[in-house]
C-alpha cells in the first residue's frame, strides 16, 4: 500500500497526523494513542478503514512486513459495513497486536477504581478484626 509506505519510519507527531486529516487521500486519520506520538493510528477513506501499529521493525525483504516499520493490522471494507464498525474492529485489532484487551477499554478506570475500593474494604475489615 502506498500510502503505509509513504509514513515516516517512526511513530507519528501530532502535526503529522493534522496533515494526513488535512490530505485528499484520507477522511480520518485517528491516534489510538491520546499522549505523545501515535504508534497506533486509524485511517479511513470512503471505502476502507485500516489499524496500523508502528512496531518498530524494519521489514527484511522477506514480505513479512512493512519496509518503514508500520504494519497493517486490520483492513475493513465499507462495502457493507458502517463506519464505526470499521474503526471498532480496527482499534480492537491494534489492541489485540499490542497484546492488550479489546474488552478492558474504556474499563480501566472502573477496574482501578473498584480495586482500590477492594482494597479499602479489606483495610477496613482488617482494622475491624484487630
Amino acid at each position: 500500500m502506498a500510502l503505509v509506505e509513504s509514513l515516516p519510519p517512526r511513530p507519528l507527531s501530532a502535526k503529522e497526523l493534522l496533515d494526513l486529516n488535512r490530505s485528499d487521500a484520507l477522511e480520518l486519520a485517528s491516534p489510538i494513542e491520546e499522549e505523545g506520538d501515535a504508534g497506533a493510528v486509524i485511517l479511513a477513506t470512503e471505502s476502507w478503514v485500516k489499524g496500523l501499529v508502528f512496531d518498530g521493525e524494519q521489514g527484511d525483504g522477506d514480505g513479512g512486513g512493512e519496509d518503514n516499520g508500520w504494519t497493517v493490522v486490520e483492513t475493513v471494507s465499507l462495502a457493507e459495513r458502517e463506519r464505526i464498525d470499521g474503526l471498532r474492529a480496527c482499534e480492537d485489532a491494534i489492541l489485540a497486536f499490542r497484546g492488550e484487551s479489546p474488552d478492558g477499554v474504556g474499563r480501566n478506570v472502573p477496574d482501578d477504581e473498584s480495586d482500590g475500593g477492594d482494597a479499602d474494604a479489606r483495610t477496613e475489615a482488617d482494622a475491624g478484626a484487630e
